[in-house]
């Protein structure tokens, strides 16, 4: 989150703060959310569950529209607070250096 709008490939400082845990045609897909640690209109967030519900759900129907017109199915299951999402990140990180990373066939 930012209250500016990024451009693409643009690296920014991040705080990680929760999860959305969804399924994207039949594939796990987590989305981790992050705040930009120097905006000051949102750096003091921490956890997911400080973000305004109407936010959540905004974030939550972008999510399930997003792919309607390629005619694929999206399906949030849950928010997750910050501890979930750095689990994601960790297994995340396992399963790369072990498809990606030479000696690990």
């Amino acid at each position: 989150m930012c209250s500016q709008s990024i451009q693409s490939l643009c690296l920014v400082e991040a705080r990680v703060i929760g999860n959305m845990q969804m399924m994207d045609t039949g594939e796990v897909d987590d989305k981790i959310i992050a705040v930009a640690t120097k905006d000051p209109a949102v750096n003091h967030i921490t956890n997911i569950s400080e973000l305004p519900g109407h936010f959540l759900a905004v974030l939550k129907n972008y999510f399930e529209q997003y792919k309607v017109l390629e005619k694929k199915l999206v399906e949030i299951d849950d928010f997750q607070d910050k501890e979930a999402a750095y689990k994601v990140i960790e297994e995340s990180i396992v399963y790369y250096k072990e498809k990606y990373l030479p000696g690990n066939e």
